[in-house]
């Protein structure tokens, strides 16, 4: 599936700053505030900028919250190896399923169990969650990527004071006093999502989370629960490096994708392999635009286009996981699930 282009996506997301923002250098300064804004070297000199990491993990953060809210035990638990030192652990393991990536490892420990999963590649895809699928893992690379944020508009940092509060008193402690330097509100960042060889419901997984963005409820970077990293979002209309504006699906030219059909990766393929789906397309879809650019077929969703598309992604993504079930094991692999169990990481 890497080794070939079926399908993608990109649009470029506008983010706004509604509140003040801190996402955080992590470098102390000698003097001047304990806190910074990170910073970049761009256009001769040096600015604030929203890091692509930062943003793919609040991206898969709000995801796996929201699985978790629609079918408990789909997405998988990312860190591992530290359980004794969980404090939720139980409802963590009724909330989440055992980290994909340190599944895969552990197979990978066997040699004929590695050399399997090297020559079956679909498998390592079918078997993993949801965000994995999407996000990726130590055994799979994802299917989105999210570049770094960059600043569109004029952007003012300012200082604020915070203290630490006294347990004890309900005051301000005394000597806990610190500083941090903050991007003001108004600040306006533009970001490119591109996403290749998608499922219909992964399209509804990002659509729900730019909704929630554009409604003010994911705030990014440090301090959020003292009212910094206030943001809203929105897919921008103006085309860029040559690229149209608005939401951009492409598949190569020539394929047979009906005009008022929008075909997934299920769909394309119309094997079930890979765990897809056959039926994984959307239909009655009308983009607002279609032209051809090199080897590619792009279709332009924007306005009411792009709304009808984002609400029959998203059903198509909560029917999806609240169906969700992992696929069997192959035939051709019947050790894998026996190897699991003696190992601990059977499936639930």
């Amino acid at each position: 599936m890497l080794k070939k282009l079926v399908n993608e996506a990109f649009f470029t997301l506008r983010i706004t700053a509604t509140g003040p923002i801190l996402i955080k250098s992590g470098r102390a300064t000698i003097s001047g505030p304990d806190m910074t804004p990170v910073l970049t070297f761009r256009d001769g000199r040096q600015e604030v900028f929203l890091p692509g990491s930062s943003l793919k993990g609040v991206f898969r953060s709000h995801s796996e919250k929201v699985i978790c809210s629609l079918k408990p035990q789909v997405v998988c638990y990312p860190f591992s190896g530290n359980e004794d030192k969980e404090v939720d652990l139980e409802q963590r393991r009724k909330d989440y399923r055992d980290s994909c990536g340190a599944m895969f490892n552990l197979l990978a420990r066997d040699e004929q169990m590695r050399k399997k999963l090297e020559d079956e590649t679909h498998y390592v895809y079918a078997n993993s969650c949801p965000t994995c699928r999407l996000f990726g893992s130590t055994g799979f690379i994802g299917r989105v990527s999210i570049s770094d944020a960059y600043l569109t508009s004029q952007a003012i940092t300012e200082q604020r004071d915070g203290v630490g509060i006294d347990r004890l008193t309900g005051g301000a402690s005394h000597g806990a006093k610190f500083e941090l330097e903050v991007v003001s509100t108004g600040a306006i960042f533009e970001t490119d999502v591109h996403l290749r060889n998608f499922e219909i419901w992964q399209l509804g997984m990002l659509f729900v989370v730019l909704q929630d963005l554009t409604d003010e409820l994911i705030r990014i970077g440090s301090g959020r629960s003292r009212g910094l990293g206030k943001v809203t979002a929105e897919i921008s209309d103006q085309g860029r490096n040559g690229r149209p504006g608005g939401f951009v699906t492409s598949s190569i030219r020539g394929t047979s994708e009906p005009e008022n059909e929008l075909w997934g990766l299920g769909r394309w393929l119309n094997d079930g392999s890979y765990g897809t789906q056959q039926n994984d397309l959307l239909k009655n879809v009308k983009s607002s635009e279609r032209n051809q650019r090199g080897i590619r077929s792009q279709r332009v969703f924007s306005g009411e286009a792009l709304a009808a598309l984002q609400e029959a992604a998203i059903a198509d993504f909560i029917a999806r996981m609240q169906g969700w079930q992992q696929p069997d094991v192959p035939k051709h692999l019947p050790d894998v699930s026996e190897y699991l169990q003696r190992n601990g990481y059977a499936r639930r």
